[in-house]
């Protein structure tokens, strides 16, 4: 398997997305977005998404040059249309819209349809968090790309409607929470399946409604399972309402009446932290909470107590030291594209 540095690896997807018609401003947006969730550790949302989202705009499902609007608007709050375009670059415009009516209001919500896949939904948690909000995400899927069964369901009927949430902190990156509701990203079965290996147990149902660990029984009809194993009523409920947060209040689609296509439709809340104490009184406390949990005995096959995003914090800079390896399959896909489209050349030797 190849390693490349993140800025390789934003090279690439940018040159691909602007061969593809893509503008250069939205090309480096996204190319950006994937890199970095390479360097937090999530493949599943990086580089691999290149090809998807190559062959979305071939098929007419990303138009490229789409730029986001704000379809209506009040002083907390606004919806936004993303025009079927790079869900990354609606996303973006949504939450730092987001952040600019919560430091003028103190509190504001923003939903966001109409967009292609946005990507990791932390990213914009983190950019929240970065601007001294606290940030809340929903995402939805419009009532498309349905993968995940209900508790108690052998088929799939939901998405897997991620939620997100970042707090400031003094720590290397912010307390970041993002997570989908169900077992795991459909992205990670997809790096599974990439790499030839096999799924652990309890994520997923082939098509009869049987445990299996085989992430092509998926693709071949399964179901990915709610979080929580046997009290995965709680995952279920998480997914249920982030469709009612994310796909109805944005007036996008939902499950048993989708929308147009899929669409990351979403809702993202906004907090300015000063409203509330003073921004570096309050990262302080955060972290001295951070320090409490962490100095707890570690159990049984642990090392230490993590706090939410420390692992990505660690992986970004572990990773932007070292690379990151892409997988051969990915790899090979995104050399064929890049042939297709005549910028190998412009790409360099990587491998």
């Amino acid at each position: 398997m190849p390693t490349l540095k993140g800025e390789q690896l934003e090279k690439i997807a940018f040159h691909l997305f602007c061969a593809a018609g893509a503008p250069e401003a939205h090309s480096r947006i996204v190319a950006q977005h994937l890199a970095d969730n390479n360097l937090t550790g999530h493949d599943s949302h990086g580089f691999i998404r290149v090809i998807q989202y190559i062959r979305q705009i071939k098929e007419g499902l990303i138009i490229p040059a789409a730029k986001p609007e704000i379809v209506s608007e009040f002083p907390s709050g606004a919806q936004v249309d993303g025009h079927y375009g790079f869900g990354q670059v609606a996303a973006k415009f949504s939450t730092e819209l987001a952040i600019d009516k919560a430091k003028k209001q103190g509190v504001s919500c923003v939903t966001v349809r109409h967009l292609g896949h946005l990507g990791r939904l932390g990213a914009y948690a983190e950019m929240a968090a970065s601007a001294g909000c606290a940030g809340i995400l929903y995402c939805s899927v419009g009532g498309h790309a349905i993968s995940q069964a209900p508790f108690g369901g052998s088929k799939r009927m939901l998405s897997t409607n991620p939620i997100a949430m970042a707090f400031p902190s003094e720590e290397e990156g912010p307390v970041l929470s993002d997570f989908a509701t169900s077992v795991a990203a459909e992205g990670k079965i997809r790096v599974y399946r990439a790499r030839g290996h096999k799924l652990p147990d309890g994520w997923i149902l082939d098509k009869e409604g049987r445990p299996s660990n085989d992430p092509n029984d998926f693709y071949a009809g399964g179901a990915i399972l709610p979080i929580g194993g046997s009290v995965g009523h709680k995952g279920f409920c998480l997914a249920f309402m982030t469709d009612l947060f994310g796909g109805i209040l944005s007036r996008d689609g939902f499950p048993g009446s989708p929308g147009k296509q899929f669409s990351n439709s979403s809702l993202i809340v906004a907090m300015d932290i000063e409203r509330f104490a003073p921004l570096a009184v309050v990262k302080s406390e955060v972290s001295k909470m951070v320090d409490y949990v962490k100095g707890t005995p570690p159990a049984e096959g642990f090392e230490y107590v993590m706090y939410p995003g420390e692992k990505e914090a660690k992986n970004r800079s572990e990773r932007g030291k070292n690379g990151v390896e892409i997988e051969d399959e990915t790899w090979n896909q995104v050399m064929a594209l890049a042939k297709e489209y005549g910028v190998a050349n412009e790409l360099g030797n990587f491998s």
